[in-house]
């Protein structure tokens, strides 16, 4: 549909007149010749439309696409379920396809969700840094250094490409990062957001052996997955953060909540991020009945 019959279909589902619709924003006529596409408003007057028919402008869009999602926001959903279950065949599949589309549109944002899917390859399920990676993410690190503001895609980024940074380097931009994301706490996407630096944060601690750091960072990821809610980030959170207090030699019921999480884990069918944290259990010779 186009932007005039989007309109139309919203406000008829709505059981809305074109009178109320355009009162106060602009006249009745100009609304019906909208409807007809024979006349496109001023921005500021097509978010007033939009406030009046309580629709966010992803939600327009969304309609407007026959309530299919875009390709980008498809993309970038894909690609984060794969990271998140460590799918490399998928990541693979979709490294092909985010080129594809970036020779066909030259959009930017398909080049970096191609190179987070081969930086992530390379780093494969044993967390292994190595030159092809860091390769991989130079041109994402300099595309987000080159800018004087980050926004939500630059901070769900940042937060992709975490993993290939040094700790001190990671800590630093990331007191950036969450100044930066509060201005944006009114967005449903800040709490994933958010929630994710933490978990990424403290994998990363993690991997270089900073347990303390990894602790505190783990800590505040459970915390916040329990307050929105995200279950499989809540798992994640907790099991880095008892693995880090083990090695801090905290305590013996770490050991239960590392059982429990990777029984949920097994449970759920997610057989490569059980692995995952299997070679991380190895890695630092924890061992749990």
């Amino acid at each position: 549909m186009n932007f005039g019959e989007t309109i139309k279909q919203i406000r008829t589902d709505k059981n809305l007149t074109q009178t109320q619709l355009s009162e106060g924003i602009l006249a009745r006529n100009h609304l019906s010749q909208v409807e007809n596409n024979n006349y496109f408003p001023s921005y500021d007057r097509v978010f007033m439309l939009l406030d009046r028919l309580n629709v966010t402008f992803e939600e327009f869009l969304f309609v407007q696409n026959d309530l299919q999602p875009h390709d980008k926001q498809q993309f970038r959903v894909e690609i984060s379920d794969s990271i998140n279950l460590h799918d490399y065949e998928q990541l693979k599949h979709l490294s092909k396809e985010a080129y594809s589309h970036y020779e066909e549109t030259t959009n930017i944002i398909y080049y970096h969700y191609m190179l987070i899917c081969k930086a992530m390859i390379e780093y494969g399920p044993d967390n292994t840094i190595n030159e092809a990676m860091v390769q991989y993410v130079a041109p994402i690190k300099k595309y987000l250094l080159d800018m004087d503001n980050w926004y939500l895609y630059e901070l769900k980024l940042f937060s992709s490409i975490l993993f290939a940074l040094e700790v001190e380097e990671a800590v630093f931009f990331s007191r950036k990062a969450f100044k930066r994301l509060h201005a944006f706490r009114c967005f449903m996407e800040y709490q994933h957001t958010e929630q994710h630096l933490y978990l990424n944060l403290s994998t990363l601690c993690l991997e270089h052996g900073d347990f303390k750091a990894a602790k505190d960072f783990a800590k505040t990821a459970a915390d916040t997955a329990t307050t929105y809610r995200l279950i499989h980030e809540k798992v994640c959170s907790e099991l880095n953060h008892a693995i880090a207090c083990i090695r801090l030699g905290e305590g013996s019921e770490h050991y239960e909540t590392i059982r429990k999480n990777m029984v949920v884990l097994d449970y759920l069918g997610f057989d490569t991020l059980h692995r995952h944290f299997m070679l991380f259990l190895k890695k630092y010779e924890i061992e749990v009945k």
